[in-house]
Formats: C-alpha cells, sequence, structure tokens
C-alpha cells in the first residue's frame, strides 16, 4: 500500500488509539515544567521524536492533516490536564482557550515561493521578512451553540475566517440549527502579516520578490523582522461563485528570527578549520589596509575612505549603560562626491554584502519608505491601517545604504530620528509602536551644482540640515580633480575590469591571496562576521551557542596607553578653541574616535583597543576635519562649519558689517547706509568688495538687515 495515500484519509479514533498514550505522557512531562504561554501549548515535533524515535511517522501525519490532528492533540491535551490538575468547571472553561501549537516540524520546510496550490491543508515551515502588519484584532476561536430546543451546548473551533460558523445540534432527538452564544463563546487575539521571501534566499535576486499573507493567532503585535513562520496553508474564494482560491497561512507560531550575525558566529565555532584559518589572518601584517581594498575592488583608490567603510562594517563594541539602554556602536559616514566617483557602486556594494544590509535612494524613495509608513490599505481583517517597515527597520543589525540624499529634503526629518536614536516610533490609525532600527548609515550625495565650487567650502555645497549633519561620524568630499598619473591608473583600473568581467578570468575583482590563504568573498564575509565578536570567544562562547545575552558579552577595551592618546587628541583640540577662537572639535567627535579604535581592534582580533588602534582612529577623524572643518581665512579648525553653519571668521566678518551699517546710518540724513559707503567702509577691515557684497545678501536672507530702498541698507 502506498504510505502517502494512507495520510489522505484522516483516523482520529486509529490516531488517538495508535499515538494518544505517547502523546499524553509527553504532554504531562511538559505541563509540569509549565509549557503554556498566552493560551498556547506548544506541541515540539523534533522533540517529541527524540523520546519516542519509534513512531517517526507521526511528523509526516502531522504535515498532511495538520487541522485534524490539531483537533486530536487538543483533546489528549484535555484529558492529560484534568487528570494532573482536577476537572471542575472552571478549569474546562479555562481549557477550551488553550490551543495546540505545532513547533519544529521535520520535513515541511519551503520558501515562500515554493508555496503552492498542493500544500493546501498541508504544515509548511518558512521563513521571510514582515513587509505589511495589521493592528491586532479579536478572534472568535471557540464558538460556542447553544440549542433553543433541547438546550443542548456545543462548541466548534474555527478554522476557516472567511465563512460565518454555523452548526446542527448533535442530540439524536433534535438536528436542529443551534444558535451562536457570542459571549459565551472564547475569544483570542489575530493579526495579518504579509510576509516576503528574502532577496539572500531567491535563485535570482533581480526578480520581484514573492510575499504570502499569514493571519497569526494570538499575536501579541509584531511589526517587523526576519521572521520563522509555521503554519498550515488555507484557501479562500477571490470572487463568490468562482472557483478560483487565493492562497494564505494560517500560525499561531511564529518567531523572530536570530539575527543573521548570531547564526553565522555558530556557524564558524563550529567549523574549526574556518575559525584557524580567521585567526592566521588576522595576524598578518596590514591585513585591515588589504582587505579594505579588496572590499570594494571595482573603485581605485579612496584608501582612507575604503578603510573607513569597512570598519563601519565590523561596528564597535556592544556596551550598556547600568539601566540597560545600550551605547551606539555604529558609525555613521556620509560621501560627498563629484559625478563618476562611483559613490553608488560603494553603496550597492556594502548593500550586498549581508541580509540585513539594505539600499534606498532617495530619488524614488519616501520618508516613509526609508523609516516606516502606517497606512491604509485593503485588509481581511481590521480596519485596513498597516505597519509597513522602511529601509532603516530592514536594515537593523546592518548598514542602511541611502544614495543621493539631498534630492529631497522633506526626507531628512524622517532619516534624523533613525539615526538619533536608531528607532522608529509610528503612532497614527491606533497603531503605537516602536521599531527597532540599529543600523549603521552609508549615506552619499553630488554638491548642489552637481560638481564641487572651489570657491566654497564642502559642506556649503550640500543642502543637509545641521542636526542631521552632526549625526555623521566621518565626511568624506572625494573630489575628481585631474592629475596625468591618477587618471592613468584609473583608466587602466577600469579597463581592466571591463577585460575580467567579459573573459572571467579574474584578476583585480578575483580573490587575493595573503600569504598562502586565499581570500575570496565568502571568507572576507566571514572575517568580518568573526571579527565582531571573536575576541575573548572563550568567554562568550556558551552565550552563542545557545540565546545569546548581549549584555554579557564581553568586548575589547581601551588599553591605557589608548585613552591617553585620544584623551590628550581630544584635550588639545578643544585648547585651541579657548578665547574667541573656533571651537575645533565637540564630544561627537571624542565618541566617534572611541567608536572607530574599537572597530580596528577588533579588526585585528585583538582583545585590547592599542595605542596603534587609537592613532588610526585620530587619523581618519582628522584626515575629515581637514576637508570640511577647516578654515583657511583663520588656518584654523570650526567644527561649525563641518556641521553646515558659516565658519566663525565669516560669522565675524557679518557682525563687523552690522555694526558698519549701524555706524553709516546714524551718520545720514535718512538713517540709511548706502551700498557704496558699506563696501567703502568694509575695506578698511580687509573685506573684499565682492565678499562684502555676499555677506549683505547673506545678511538679508537673514532678516538681519533690510533694503527700504534700493541701494540702501538698515539693521532690522
Amino acid at each position: 500500500m502506498n504510505k502517502e495515500n494512507d495520510y489522505l484519509e484522516f483516523d482520529e479514533e486509529d490516531f488517538l488509539n495508535t499515538y494518544g498514550d505517547k502523546i499524553k505522557q509527553y504532554i504531562k512531562t511538559n505541563l509540569s515544567s509549565n509549557f503554556i504561554k498566552n493560551n498556547i501549548f506548544e506541541f515540539d515535533i523534533e522533540d517529541f521524536l527524540s523520546n519516542y524515535p519509534e513512531i517517526c511517522e507521526i511528523n509526516d501525519i502531522i504535515i498532511e492533516n495538520p487541522t485534524k490532528v490539531e483537533g486530536a492533540i487538543f483533546y489528549i491535551f484535555k484529558e492529560a490536564y484534568m487528570e494532573l490538575f482536577g476537572e471542575d468547571n472552571k478549569i474546562k472553561k479555562e481549557l477550551e482557550k488553550i490551543q495546540i501549537a505545532f513547533k519544529r516540524p521535520l520535513g515541511c520546510e519551503k520558501k515562500i515561493d515554493e508555496i503552492s496550490s498542493s500544500d493546501i491543508n498541508k504544515l509548511v515551515k518558512f521563513e521571510g521578512n514582515i513587509i505589511k502588519a495589521a493592528k491586532v484584532c479579536a478572534l472568535l476561536k471557540k464558538a460556542c451553540f447553544v440549542c433553543r430546543n433541547c438546550g443542548n451546548i456545543q462548541y466548534k473551533t474555527i478554522h476557516n475566517y472567511f465563512t460565518f460558523p454555523k452548526m446542527l445540534c448533535n442530540n439524536k432527538n433534535c438536528g436542529a440549527e443551534m444558535s451562536l452564544d457570542l459571549d459565551s463563546s472564547t475569544y483570542i487575539n489575530i493579526q495579518e502579516l504579509e510576509i516576503q521571501q528574502p532577496i539572500d534566499l531567491m535563485k535570482n535576486p533581480d526578480d520581484p520578490p514573492r510575499s504570502i499573507r499569514v493571519f497569526l493567532e494570538n499575536s501579541e503585535g509584531i511589526y517587523s523582522g526576519r521572521v520563522d513562520v509555521v503554519g498550515t496553508v488555507m484557501k479562500k474564494f477571490t470572487k463568490p461563485n468562482m472557483p478560483v482560491f487565493e492562497i494564505y497561512v494560517k500560525s499561531n507560531r511564529i518567531k523572530l528570527n536570530e539575527s543573521f550575525q548570531k547564526i553565522e558566529v555558530r556557524d564558524i565555532i563550529n567549523n574549526y578549520d574556518l575559525m584557524e584559518t580567521l585567526n592566521e589572518l588576522g595576524k598578518k601584517k596590514n591585513i585591515v589596509d588589504i582587505l579594505s581594498q579588496y572590499l570594494i575592488p571595482q573603485i581605485k583608490g579612496y584608501e582612507l575612505v575604503k578603510k573607513a567603510i569597512f570598519l563601519q562594517q565590523i561596528k564597535g563594541c556592544t556596551k550598556f549603560l547600568p539601566d540597560g539602554s545600550q551605547l551606539r556602536k555604529d558609525s555613521h559616514i556620509l560621501l560627498i562626491t563629484d559625478p563618476g566617483i562611483g559613490k553608488s557602486t560603494m553603496l550597492r556594494r556594502i548593500a550586498r554584502l549581508y541580509p540585513q544590509n539594505a539600499y534606498a535612494s532617495v530619488t524614488t524613495a519616501t520618508g516613509g519608505g526609508l523609516t516606516a509608513n502606517v497606512v491604509r490599505e485593503s485588509t481581511e481583517i481590521g480596519d485596513g491601517w498597516v505597519v509597513k517597515p522602511g529601509v532603516f527597520v530592514r536594515a537593523n543589525e546592518g548598514t542602511a545604504c541611502i544614495d543621493e540624499l539631498t534630492v529631497d529634503r522633506n526626507v531628512m526629518k524622517f532619516i534624523l530620528e533613525a539615526m538619533e536614536s536608531q528607532t522608529i516610533h509610528v503612532n497614527k490609525g491606533g497603531i503605537n509602536v516602536k521599531l527597532p532600527a540599529k543600523c549603521a548609515v552609508l549615506a552619499a550625495c553630488n554638491p548642489k551644482r552637481g560638481r564641487f565650487d572651489p570657491n566654497l567650502g564642502v559642506i556649503e555645497q550640500i543642502n543637509v540640515p545641521t542636526p542631521l549633519l552632526s549625526r555623521f561620524d566621518l565626511i568624506f568630499p572625494l573630489k575628481d580633480l585631474p592629475d596625468r598619473k591618477r587618471d592613468e591608473e584609473i583608466a587602466e583600473h577600469i579597463l581592466n575590469t571591463h577585460i575580467e568581467t567579459a573573459t572571467k578570468d579574474y584578476n583585480i575583482l578575483g580573490s587575493v591571496e595573503i600569504d598562502g590563504i586565499n581570500v575570496d568573498e565568502n571568507l572576507i564575509k566571514n572575517y568580518i562576521i568573526y571579527s565582531r565578536t571573536c575576541a575573548y570567544l572563550e568567554n562568550n562562547h556558551s552565550l552563542f551557542m545557545g540565546e545569546v545575552d548581549e549584555t554579557k558579552l564581553k568586548n575589547p577595551y581601551l588599553t591605557k596607553s589608548a585613552k591617553k592618546l585620544i584623551k590628550n587628541y581630544y584635550v588639545n583640540m578643544r585648547k585651541l578653541g579657548e578665547g574667541d577662537n573656533p571651537i575645533p572639535v565637540t564630544a561627537r567627535q571624542l565618541e566617534a574616535a572611541i567608536r572607530i579604535s574599537e572597530m580596528h581592534a577588533k579588526a585585528r582580533l585583538s582583545k585590547k583597543v592599542e595605542e596603534k588602534d587609537a592613532k588610526v582612529a585620530v587619523d581618519i577623524i582628522e584626515e575629515c576635519l581637514n576637508q570640511v572643518a577647516y578654515d583657511p581665512e583663520t588656518g584654523k579648525y570650526d567644527i561649525g562649519k563641518a556641521m553646515g553653519q558659516l565658519p566663525k571668521s565669516k560669522v565675524d566678518k557679518m557682525d563687523k558689517m552690522i555694526d558698519i551699517i549701524r555706524e553709516l546710518s546714524a551718520l545720514s540724513d535718512n538713517g540709511l547706509a548706502s551700498e557704496e559707503d558699506i563696501i567703502e567702509k568694509a575695506s578698511e577691515y580687509n573685506i573684499s568688495d565682492k565678499e562684502a557684497e555676499d555677506l549683505l545678501e547673506k545678511l538679508k536672507k537673514s532678516a538681519e538687515i533690510y533694503s527700504p530702498k534700493f541701494g540702501y541698507y538698515k539693521v532690522s
């Protein structure tokens, strides 16, 4: 007899006789450990089979008949529960609220795009990303029916959400249609979700990902994240009187997936040869510089920028304050580039590095698309308000790569909260949730006029608000300046990459050998994952093999020499800002230096943040300050200049212009100062004619002066 055909017709009586005793014993054992949570008893199939391997066929029976087996196991559960705790009316009523959820079934794993009509009424297990989540509603789960003729009471478990339940009296002498007693019925939470297949599980990442609708019973409210789903594939009519159905999944068990980082670390720990290779690689001289260049091989040059991006992927140390709040370990980087530099190539490369990294261009994204949206859409249950997690939420624990940052200024207020608190708050349509967005940000933009203007400061040429600029640890201007030698190198590099992709004979784009170790795409990914957490691996090993409690992770720490170097740099720079001088750095640069030095130490697989790590961090920050905070007029650093504010030298000149206008106005008959006299007077203070005209324009825009008559000015 074909064994598969045995499962098509489920015989509950035979099932209870064959497996009932073992299932009851398993349930009793677990009930003694208090295995009921939120009125759900999780029937762990893998654990059950480890205790009773001789009846392994029950796994296939459950997969083929999940709804019917659920009812049978619930019957056994009630018997087991009452045998343990008694069977008074209160217990019987409470038992009607309990549901059976299947956990860890074997052999029914599928990708979302593999779920089809052949799976209807079967159990499946899959993973995906939540892309839409409605609010939690109440579902009639155990309907209580009362017969008005004979008074008989019956209960019915609701499995089909799209037909109203009906029941006939099972009393042999009656058979009348029963009435639904809503007050005596049992209700549970239900939430409608749309879950999308992750890109890393798709055959072709460029194809549009498929999604499936999931109805989660007993939901406490889940609105974002990558999840493991165990559920039954069901069908519903698309239109009345037409035999066409839509497939959906009914589930009462969805578990937030472990982070990619934790899963990968566990895999590395279990691979001794790989660990040995990674440890050996970490001992190589200049390993950070070598891997930084290999990370983005398509782009020639920009070594410091590549190093900063490489370190950004490693992240700083995980640290918590006594109250449980976490210190930011992510570094945010902004690239301001001339056209043709390859900023989009850099961003797309990093976005493809890991599944939790995400890419978006502001040219096609909205503020809500980058963070999270609450919108009204057609839903099967609820009032239509749904949460749609954006790029920052999808990039939680990864990197959000945001291209063309300055195209739409309106989206920047959305980005600010995500970078500031690393959480996204949404409050609309009765939905009030906080979504995690603990990600690094790698953003890029072009100057306002397309290319850099040598007559203007770098930050003056981008339209980014000061609060948002201040959130970036590192700002790199990448200028396309003609240089014969460099141009020859770039041309040679680009031509060679095109030849390599055509011939498949990879050199620049291929793997690199470091002292006998062949470093390819997979190895550099593993190295970054390993370097994030390998320090004190012997202390953290047990944490990674089980549930990871990040508050207990041991991390590299600053040595006395590293601490001294960073402290001296900060204090000496601050000293330059004493008196009437511009402030060169703030505590933000201090914290950035700490994070980057931690990243560099971890990149070397070191247990301590040493002086050389601190020096690298200071060098990177100093290079950024040279590019964006140095004021050539005064020869000093001015952090305000890097934050999009006018440098102190310019502010002083504006103040002087106001004094000149005030003085000339007091001396004139009409109480106004002529532009000609203002410019002539300004020259006495080494302010050129053109600069004086620019300053007048800026003062007018800021409403500090006004022009009541053409060519004349007065202080507001």
